[in-house]
């Protein structure tokens, strides 16, 4: 295989869809949680931000194909939870990208005078446009993510020195919140280290992954951190040391306005809908490599691998897409919800999360790295808890067709033996 991602390439591909929405929504959602106290729950969550980069990209290393992480938690943990992962990790990628073109069209409808009226149309060009990139191999998405990232790091680091700077004072942290404030907030800002898991996902189209993957880490775990700590401290030296209640309107836009002034929320619509549409390429890219590297294996359909020649898994891709197509249908309609999808994606990222953790509790020697691992286990376990019914029923479903599938090759073999 021509592998095409180098160290920067690759990194381009993780910064911007690590960073997401997240980058828009969380820093808010913090300070109206904490105020000042804001950037102490961020450093919180970038330490363990930085544990959960360095323990998947060293589980990716130790892969050779576009499986990814699955592989290693069937080393670890046995075939059945490989199978299990993987399935997770579809599952999840049926639902989560709908609710980020929703996210995306949102920004755009905003950007665009009377566009909501045509939000679906918006969804749908979206769709395709995402489509389209990925058809056109991992050179394409390698650039495309590369571009949007860099946009997006420079225009918020930049702006954010520009605005602290340009405040008479600088406030910081003068007392420790609360521990049941901060926890409820690390809970809601975990989301912000999402996203590490699929890396390995790419190791096929990577040129000598075993460097090249850590590097790219390194660089883009400097980036994502740089990018929310200077945005979150920026955001709140915006506020004026006001006092804010759940009314107080904070948008990260507020870091742009001493730059680019009345164009602040134009850019900033622009930045989210990019890195919206960055996280789509990254993950479905993901997904479809692991789907087709399964189908060589016999772990799926024969139909979905990968032809020789192709530049991407373009069957995997039109199946998932069809999926996609037939929820924005049901949202459209009225019969389930972009929050309902939203939903039952989170439980199916955080059980295929919860494996991998579990796994690289076997790959990892040092008994520091094991504590913060387990911590994070717990992290991921209570915000299972808060997973809908629906959620646990097709997670429950899942699990015992994975395991039933597995069961009955087990069952053949016995008999074959016998």
């Amino acid at each position: 295989m021509n592998k095409k991602l180098n160290t920067i390439s690759l990194s381009g591909l993780m910064i911007g869809p690590i960073l997401g929405s997240g980058i828009v929504l969380l820093p808010p959602i913090a300070i109206h949680m904490l105020g000042d106290n804001a950037i102490i729950a961020w450093i919180i969550t970038m330490v363990m931000g930085a544990i959960f980069a360095y323990i998947f990209t060293k589980m990716s290393i130790l892969t050779s194909s576009n499986e990814g992480v699955n592989l290693i938690v069937g080393e670890k943990l046995g075939h059945n939870f490989s199978e299990l992962s993987s399935n997770y990790l579809t599952a999840a990628v049926c639902f989560g990208p709908v609710a980020v073109l929703y996210t995306a069209s949102g920004f755009v409808c905003d950007i665009i005078p009377g566009a909501n009226n045509y939000k679906i149309f918006v969804v749908f060009v979206l769709l395709l446009l995402n489509v389209f990139i990925l058809m056109m191999g991992i050179t394409a998405m390698g650039k495309v993510t590369l571009i949007l990232s860099s946009l997006t790091g420079f225009i918020l680091i930049i702006s954010s020195i520009f605005n602290i700077l340009d405040q008479s004072s600088i406030t910081f942290p003068n007392a420790l919140p609360q521990v049941t404030t901060l926890g409820s907030t690390l809970l809601l800002l975990f989301w912000a280290i999402i996203g590490w898991e699929v890396i390995g996902n790419y190791v096929e189209d990577v040129i000598n992954p075993e460097k090249t993957l850590m590097r790219a880490m390194k660089i883009s775990l400097f980036a994502v951190i740089s990018i929310y700590m200077l945005t979150t401290f920026a955001l709140q030296n915006s506020m004026n040391g006001q006092v804010i209640t759940k009314e107080t309107d904070i948008n990260v836009s507020l870091i742009l306005v001493p730059l680019f002034g009345e164009g602040s929320y134009i850019i900033m619509g622009i930045i989210a809908a990019g890195l919206c549409f960055a996280t789509l390429i990254m993950i479905l890219g993901a997904v479809t490599r692991q789907m087709a590297a399964r189908a060589e294996k016999g772990a799926l359909p024969a139909f979905l691998r990968k032809n020789e020649g192709e530049r991407s898994p373009k069957r995997a891709l039109i199946l998932l897409t069809t999926f996609h197509c037939l929820l924005i249908f049901l949202i459209y309609n009225d019969f389930i919800t972009v929050e309902w999808t939203v939903q039952i994606a989170n439980t199916f990222f955080i059980c295929n999360s919860l494996l991998g953790l579990v796994a690289s509790l076997k790959c990892v020697n040092s008994i520091l790295l094991k504590l913060l691992v387990t911590l994070l286990i717990l992290v991921l376990i209570v915000l299972l808890a808060f997973s809908p019914f629906v959620g646990w029923l097709l997670l429950i479903l899942v699990t015992i067709m994975s395991i039933g599938k597995n069961l009955g090759h087990i069952i053949n073999r016995f008999q074959r033996e016998k």
